[in-house]
């Protein structure tokens, strides 16, 4: 399978999962008539993907129009919307935030993709407003920059202690979009949950009381893993300086005979 790009706004709007099927079926042209025969297409190429993972995030995409599907009964086929993110403003036109500042329209239809209501979205509009009016910034990205407060919010306020600090505890896991990240950085699920032991009873010990334990785990792995590459590479240079050695110390034991010959 080639290598396959995926926007990073795309997999903050979709998810991961969603993200990589609608671009491997983008950019590999694969038709998305026939849901069964796409399920199997997607299968081939995402093999680290399990079948029902792949049909959530297909159905999830058929469901907003970002790919096509035929009529069982007419043939006809879905228009295909494409996914809409906000963008900045024009190049140079960096700006203040400003009261009667407004989001585009397209803030919003990605917001609604991710299943935030524009209710919502728009309730934290005059909040934002008057943060970003006091900081006195110049941005030309201010949609985008609303687009992940309003994310952070809706995390926030869909927290069980809507978002307020909370101390690790013994039964505590990580979700499931955590171990999507890891795996975007080639940490396979079983190697991730290898190290949730360890981590629990370290911040467990610590008492230390924080808004996300999942990014600590994301990191915590990263850097484990970081340090297992290290030591695993310095162990083969050891042993391979070793090796090399012990080949030395053979061949002088070898020639030591020499020495008792008189020339």
């Amino acid at each position: 399978m080639k290598e396959v790009s995926v926007s990073l706004d795309i997999i903050n709007t979709l998810g991961p999962t969603s993200a990589i099927v609608l671009a491997v079926i983008q950019q590999n042209k694969i038709p998305s008539e026939n849901f069964d025969e796409l399920i199997s297409n997607l299968e081939n190429y995402l093999k680290f993907e399990n079948r029902e993972n792949l049909i959530q995030a297909t159905q999830k995409l058929l469901k907003l129009k970002l790919i096509g599907s035929s009529d069982s009964a007419t043939g006809k086929k879905d228009n295909v919307y494409k996914l809409k993110l906000p963008g900045k403003s024009p190049a140079g036109l960096k700006k203040q935030m400003h009261s009667n500042w407004q989001p585009n329209l397209e803030v919003y239809e990605v917001l609604l993709m991710g299943g935030i209501s524009k209710e919502f979205s728009a309730n934290k509009l005059q909040e934002f407003k008057i943060y970003w009016g006091e900081k006195g910034l110049l941005k030309d990205n201010w949609n985008s920059i609303f687009v992940d407060f309003v994310r952070r919010e809706w995390v926030k306020e869909k927290s069980p202690n809507k978002g307020a600090p909370t101390q690790m505890h013994r039964n505590w896991q990580p979700s499931s979009d955590a171990y999507e990240v890891l795996e975007l950085a080639n940490i396979p699920k079983n190697v991730s949950q290898s190290y949730i032991l360890e981590f629990v009873l370290f911040w467990e010990e610590d008492g230390v009381a924080l808004k996300s334990w999942n990014s600590k785990f994301v990191d915590f792995v990263k850097r484990k893993e970081i340090v297992n590459t290290i030591n695993n590479e310095e162990n083969k240079r050891s042993n391979n300086k070793e090796e090399g050695h012990g080949e030395s110390s053979e061949q002088t034991k070898d020639l030591s005979w020499s020495k008792d010959l008189e020339l």
